[in-house]
């Protein structure tokens, strides 16, 4: 996975309701290519639960800089 919204659609639809949102705010997240760090451990937890690989809260941050990086050029 090389973007949130990979990360999101891993969920296979189930994203919101497994890090406990609203559906509304999961669209939003995707739609804006970013997942709150304030969710981070909710969704390596959820991910962890739900047998979806290689989503860490490394991969999270490293995504994270990624996207500061780009908005500050």
């Amino acid at each position: 996975m090389n973007t949130f919204p990979e990360i999101i659609d891993a969920f296979k639809g189930d994203f919101a309701e497994a890090i406990g949102i609203e559906d509304s705010h999961a669209r939003a997240m995707k739609a804006r290519e970013s997942i709150p760090s304030s969710y981070w451990l909710r969704v390596v937890k959820a991910a962890e639960e739900r047998a979806i690989k290689g989503v860490t809260l490394e991969l999270l941050a490293a995504l994270g800089e990624a996207r500061q990086r780009e908005s500050a050029q």
